[in-house]
């Protein structure tokens, strides 16, 4: 099994959100700054390897998430939908980065998503991420630390 590329998790990142929250991203080449609070969401996952997954984005950019998800205006209703409606995509993210990295065949297991906001994001330690922006211009970056084999 080969290690996981930026490329591969762009592509994933993109198709889940467009076929979960109806929004299409461009890549971005270098890793996006964020100013302000950040949205974090985390998931666990086992498999041949475990490993995290991470979600960082703005709070505008949940909002908008939210929206698109749930089929409503981005009002307060989505503001107050946004960290639960990250945490929803990056748990449909899980499921599709374990199918599509460990395959269909091999037991996995995922755990529940957590969310947060966060004055800055310092970083964690990581194996590759991607990055892309929404039609919006708002940043979505997704981390993955695998485990060391």
């Amino acid at each position: 099994m080969a290690e996981p590329t930026p490329e591969f998790l762009t592509e994933l990142l993109g198709s889940v959100l467009e076929d979960s929250a109806f929004l299409l991203a461009e890549p971005v080449e270098e890793r996006p700054r964020f100013e302000g609070s950040v949205l974090l969401a985390r998931i666990a996952f086992e498999s041949m390897r475990g490993g995290t997954l991470r979600l960082l984005t703005t709070p505008e950019a949940a909002t908008e998430i939210a929206a698109n998800m749930l089929g409503i205006e981005p009002g307060e209703e989505a503001r107050s939908s946004g960290r639960a409606a990250v945490s929803e995509l990056l748990n449909v993210l899980g499921g599709s980065f374990l199918i599509r990295y460990f395959g269909a065949a091999v037991p996995s297991q995922l755990g529940l998503p957590t969310s947060e906001v966060l004055s800055d994001w310092p970083g964690a330690p990581l194996s590759c991420a991607a990055a892309v922006r929404l039609e919006s211009g708002a940043p979505l970056v997704l981390e993955l630390d695998l485990e060391e084999r």
